[in-house]
């Protein structure tokens, strides 16, 4: 049986369709939900098996990028909780990273507590283009499971420089939940962090977009891999989910 996915968008995303197709290319069964439909009871977070939090411009980045959507998931905390401790994959990418900082789901509070931020980049203005970027190898993130090795993912941000403070930074460099860090620091993250996990490792949220390269062919650069760097992230989840 397929695993089932949940892409949840709100107005202003615009990477569902192409997060549905990843997760769907590479064997799970995708469906695309609109935020309001979790919130009224129509669909349940309960009934999936991996959920994501796909890129755009959610509420136009009103406010902060990514905050009005952080405030519509954290109405659903209890089910994203239950979600996190039955150990169910959750991927949020760029857009989705944000959310999940801001709702207090990453780095993890039990009092969903912001604890970290993405802030407009060092360039001062939005980028788009190719990254260098390397997994961490001790990180416990099942999405990054075997990518012990340098490769290129695209981003497409203008907040994107991850900020927290020293005492949380110390944590997540010290328990290797640190998931992906940059080689090539785009817009000034501290700690060259671009993917954050969490302690069990089955909540990653990155801002690089690894559904925009899973084919080969999509990548500028020489792949030596069997597949394109995307690929391993939605193959692991599904992977994981099977096992």
């Amino acid at each position: 049986m397929k695993p089932r996915v949940i892409v949840i968008r709100a107005s202003g995303t615009n990477c569902d369709i192409e997060t549905k197709n990843a997760f769907e290319h590479i064997g799970a069964k995708a469906d695309l939900v609109h935020i309001n439909e979790l919130l009224k009871g129509y669909k349940k977070l309960s009934d999936y098996d991996i959920s994501a939090i796909p890129g755009g411009f959610s509420y136009g980045d009103d406010i902060s990028a990514g905050k009005i959507f952080a405030i519509r998931i954290k109405k659903l905390k209890e089910d994203f909780v239950k979600f996190i401790k039955e150990k169910k994959p959750i991927i949020g990418i760029c857009n989705g990273f944000q959310v999940l900082l801001k709702s207090g789901f990453l780095p993890y509070d039990e009092n969903f507590k912001q604890r970290a931020t993405l802030y407009f980049n060092d360039e001062g203005h939005f980028i788009c283009r190719w990254v260098k970027v390397k997994a961490n190898p001790k990180s416990p993130c099942i999405f990054t499971k075997g990518m012990d090795y340098e490769f290129y993912l695209p981003v497409a941000h203008g907040e994107g420089k991850f900020i927290t403070d020293r005492k949380t930074l110390d944590y997540l460099e010290k328990n290797n939940l640190n998931s992906i860090k940059y080689i090539e620091n785009p817009n000034g993250s501290m700690g060259n962090i671009a993917a954050l996990t969490n302690e069990y490792g089955n909540v990653l949220g990155m801002m690089p977009h690894p559904e925009r390269v899973i084919f080969k062919n999509l990548s500028p650069y020489k792949i030596n891999e069997a597949f394109a760097p995307g690929y391993y992230f939605f193959k692991n989840a599904i992977d994981y989910v099977k096992s």
